[in-house]
């Protein structure tokens, strides 16, 4: 009788723990289809691709509002709809440079940079292309007299920016350029 009586409490017992991992299991896939959603959202993956987003928005040649001209004065405000140019800006890649830098122990330590200029006009990429050699040269006579400490830390760096865009700017004269972009910078 002991064995009957103990009978219906295991089995209920069974049915419990069998519910509590089918619950801690909905839980654990809900978490999980939650942190899915989120990481998917802030991915970006929800937007709209920007294709899209373009075909929704007005094109700025055929008018602000439908059945407009591109002269046409809008007729909410009576003035003329006119897209502020965007400034043009272009980029020119420069050849990577190695040098060795100035060392008192006998340790060689080299320093290898990419670098990309930003100019306004073609005309001045044009001559940035052309004068490359002597700017690859200013560069050279500069950096081989840096030693790993000049280069430590956020001031070094912008010490070293603000260098490069003066050497630059002084082998263009007249011309100017508007940024030196530092692409890669390895220290070894």
């Amino acid at each position: 009788m002991a064995d009957k009586a103990k009978e219906p409490a295991a089995a209920g017992q069974a049915g419990g723990g069998r519910g509590k991992l089918m619950m801690f299991g909905l839980i654990g896939l809900l978490a999980l289809a939650a942190a899915g959603g989120a990481g998917a959202y802030f991915m970006g993956l929800f937007s709209a691709p920007p294709s899209a987003v373009a075909a929704a928005l007005p094109d700025p040649a055929s008018g602000a509002a439908e059945g407009m001209s591109p002269g046409e004065p809008s007729p909410a405000t009576g003035e003329h709809d006119a897209a502020p140019a965007a400034p043009k800006v272009i980029f020119v890649d420069l050849p990577d440079v190695l040098v060795n830098l100035s060392s008192d122990g006998k340790r060689m330590r080299f320093l290898k940079l990419r670098l990309a200029v930003e100019v306004s006009s073609q005309a001045i990429a044009d001559t940035v292309v052309q004068y490359t050699p002597r700017i690859m040269d200013s560069f050279q006579l500069y950096l081989r007299s840096l030693t790993v400490d000049d280069l430590g830390g956020p001031s070094a760096l912008h010490r070293l920016k603000q260098e490069m865009l003066a050497r630059i700017n002084l082998a263009l004269d007249p011309g100017r350029i508007d940024d030196v972009l530092f692409k890669e910078m390895l220290v070894q």
